[in-house]
């Protein structure tokens, strides 16, 4: 800005006034500034919103025919999360600093008898909370479908891990900093109990972590256990 001398104004008095508005108009641009990423934030979070209400309308909208023997399903759910080593959480400390939302596609590709299937799945998550990042994953794993108890309690078990990436990978800080890298493994655990032909009530167990040095040595960044609802067809 060019400097403007106080020989150009009437008096001593009007340029000090000039002076000390100058700091209004950078206020207001600081305002502006943070008004704009208020509105930013608002909007990311209402197109997460969106995302995860469009992946529920369009399991609740999908077809009405029997799916009871499809080798696809898809998996909505949501539940708490935690950045605490498994180690911790398996003695009781879970410690939530946030919370997860999933969407899992699943593919039978062949059975192996006895009621256990080779599977693959595809699955995107959306962290929020203290940690707010997605991920995106694809795996292999196995389903088992009979029990001795099918007949009355018919339900599945599947779990399924491999390669996770996050391309907005966090700095982690709890249980101590380290950066989460944006390529880990991830590990998924589902239980599905059977509602009708079409519709299964969920509960999923979903964690990414470094696989004991498999991607990295310290790095254990999200454990989350939710419900949710599976959709066959």
């Amino acid at each position: 800005m060019r400097h403007v001398q106080p020989q150009r104004f009437e008096s001593i008095s009007v340029y000090a006034r000039y002076i000390g508005e100058r700091p209004v108009v950078k206020k207001a641009h600081s305002a502006k500034v943070l008004a704009g990423n208020a509105s930013r934030a608002v909007l990311t979070m209402v197109r997460r919103l969106a995302v995860s209400l469009f992946g529920a309308a369009a399991l609740l909208c999908g077809g009405s025919a029997s799916a009871g023997n499809s080798p696809w399903s898809a998996t909505l759910y949501v539940g708490p999360s935690s950045t605490q080593f498994v180690t911790q959480i398996l003695s009781g400390n879970f410690d939530v600093n946030g919370g997860m939302v999933g969407l899992a596609v699943d593919r039978g590709l062949f059975r192996l008898g006895s009621g256990i299937s080779l599977a693959a799945e595809l699955q995107v998550t959306d962290f929020f909370g203290k940690y707010a990042y997605q991920t995106g994953a694809f795996g292999l794993g196995l389903r088992f479908d009979e029990f001795p108890w099918s007949d009355t309690v018919p339900m599945s078990i599947a779990i399924y891990t491999g390669p996770s990436y996050a391309p907005n990978a966090p700095l982690i800080e709890d249980p101590q900093p380290h950066q989460d890298p944006k390529f880990l493994n991830f590990v998924s655990l589902e239980f599905a109990f059977q509602m009708n032909d079409d519709w299964d009530a969920a509960l999923r167990i979903y964690h990414r972590s470094g696989a004991w040095g498999a991607y990295s040595n310290t790095a254990d960044v999200g454990s989350t256990i939710g419900i949710g609802l599976r959709r066959r067809f």
